[in-house]
């Protein structure tokens, strides 16, 4: 399965919520998920915890593009391919980290595009971060199974643009995605985003400033007595639980929610490239 988080303006939130989506996603003994960065504007999760110089995009797009790890795609289950070019990061989550910088990010973002096999083999969560039509990141948003779109809540023009870009959406949901919105801090009912988006939204993103630094490797503690109250609650059932942040359990309620979705019908013939 590839689930696909981005957005159509700016980029709000799209690297954090997708880490938090597939940190918390149900994990079996067949099922490993894993968090692949695929913005070519350039990546966020090498510098957060300090990756340089580790296995990421680039030597997973060197590998497919030669060939080699090809054998290992049919494996189903296992992501064999990604979690060789993957990093284990802090709480066991599996990232494939693209580099920093556009001119190097765009090249790998471009041949994962033309072998987006490598990423049926599981579940894969991918940061797309914002995408412009015509592009790699347009063409892996096409084929996902799942598309979460963010949008700035707070912003009505952010809203205004997704809703006028409804085309793309209907256009990926009649090629067999399931389309949702998450709404990062939203000053507007959910009901009424999704009224003005044509599509439901499927979570209302919280600002939570210790799960975001949770998130990025860096030190946190539970802020005022509610936080704490939620962490101390939540550790006496589970020590390492990390639901008493309100951004992961979010992630969970979404997690939740996209596994429980119906399959959906996919048209015969290859899906067409959505120009975003």
């Amino acid at each position: 399965m590839i689930i696909a988080v981005c957005s159509l303006s700016g980029a709000p939130g799209v690297t954090t919520l997708a880490t938090a989506l597939a940190a918390v996603w149900p994990t079996g003994p067949l099922t490993v998920p894993v968090l692949v960065e695929a913005d070519a504007s350039g990546g966020d999760l090498a510098a957060w915890h300090r990756l340089a110089g580790r296995p990421g995009l680039v030597s997973l797009a060197a590998s497919v593009r030669a060939g080699t790890d090809l054998s290992l795609v049919q494996e189903p289950g296992t992501h064999g391919v990604l979690l060789r070019h993957g990093t284990e990061l802090p709480g066991g989550l599996r990232a494939v980290t693209a580099p920093t910088t556009a001119h190097e990010a765009s090249a790998v973002v471009a041949a994962l595009a033309h072998r987006s096999q490598v990423l049926r083999s599981g579940v894969s969560v991918v940061d797309l971060g914002r995408v412009m039509p015509g592009t790699a990141g347009a063409h892996l948003l096409s084929l996902a199974d799942v598309a979460v779109f963010t949008v700035a809540g707070g912003d009505a023009a952010q809203i205004h643009r997704l809703s006028r870009c409804r085309d793309v959406l209907d256009a990926l949901a009649e090629n067999g995605t399931a389309v949702g919105v998450a709404v990062r801090g939203s000053r507007f009912p959910a009901a009424e985003v999704s009224a003005v988006t044509g599509y439901p939204v499927w979570a209302e993103v919280p600002h939570d400033p210790a799960g975001a630094a949770f998130l990025r490797g860096e030190a946190f503690r539970p802020r005022g007595l509610r936080e704490r109250f939620a962490a101390w609650s939540h550790a006496r059932q589970d020590p390492e639980a990390v639901d008493w942040m309100p951004l992961l359990a979010c992630a969970r309620r979404l997690a939740n929610h996209v596994e429980d979705l119906p399959p959906a019908p996919v048209p015969l013939g290859h899906r067409a490239e959505v120009a975003a």
